[in-house]
């Protein structure tokens, strides 16, 4: 590397000589060298060991988080940002890197989501992390997995929610999930859509679903959703605007 002294700047490239701009305006010129690595080298040499058996597994993570994301796919639609895959890809890998049975490169998410403590693992994630639910729902709600049932006492629409402009009703619904995760196979049921009014009176809300045939990995779901009246027609807001948690597994 050099530093160009002249009355003018060089920005280009010249046979092997590249030139810039640093960020302290200085003129540089470097040779090229070479850049990346072969296939054959990267296939041979033990020093690449790790980054390989890192992205077989993350490959994994990426295939089952596919079948992740379908598991409440009507909800997830209404309700995502721009980093949901990824952040999904990254729960996936979590819960692979907790298998202990396997080498790494060879773990599985079969073996890592065992244990109870894992298998919590997907609690708390969000389609739309711009608006978690501590942030829209600000009271308490109490789930019930033997009946299947969420209750939000004394609700009071106006107070106990986080409004977006220009919005005036909220949509609130639960879904139940039973995931076969070795066979990539899921049944998931949704409760009734409630909507209500912005400015309607202090109530108590009561969202159930059916029971998910199966015994695999359980989840329930909590969707909250806003929207304006046109006319006779109820125009749901962007989904940006929207909220989906994971609030039980097991």
């Amino acid at each position: 590397m050099a530093k160009v002294t002249a009355s003018f700047k060089i920005v280009g490239t010249l046979n092997d000589i590249n030139f810039y701009i640093d960020q302290n305006n200085n003129n540089i010129a470097r040779e090229k060298g070479k850049t990346g690595v072969s296939k054959e080298e990267f296939a041979r040499n033990p020093i690449f060991t790790k980054a390989k058996n890192h992205a077989k597994e993350f490959g994994r993570a990426s295939k089952k988080a596919q079948s992740f994301r379908a598991l409440a796919y009507a909800f997830f639609n209404r309700a995502k940002d721009g980093s949901f895959a990824g952040r999904a890809n990254k729960l996936m890998f979590e819960i692979i890197e907790e298998d202990t049975i396997n080498p790494h490169g060879e773990r599985i998410f079969e073996n890592g989501i065992q244990t109870k403590e894992v298998r919590t693992y997907p609690i708390g994630f969000e389609g739309n992390k711009l608006r978690p639910l501590n942030k829209v729902l600000k009271t308490n709600w109490q789930w019930n997995e033997e009946s299947s049932q969420l209750t939000i006492e004394n609700f009071n629409p106006k107070t106990d929610i986080d409004w977006p402009e220009k919005a005036e009703q909220v949509h609130l619904a639960i879904a139940r999930a039973n995931w076969n995760y070795e066979e990539n196979k899921f049944t998931t049921e949704y409760s009734q859509e409630i909507i209500l009014q912005k400015e309607e009176p202090t109530t108590t809300i009561t969202l159930q679903t059916e029971i998910p045939e199966g015994n695999h990995l359980q989840l329930a779901y909590l969707f909250i959703a806003f929207s304006i009246q046109e006319r006779k027609k109820i125009k749901e807001l962007k989904r940006s605007n929207n909220t989906i948690s994971i609030i039980w597994s097991k």
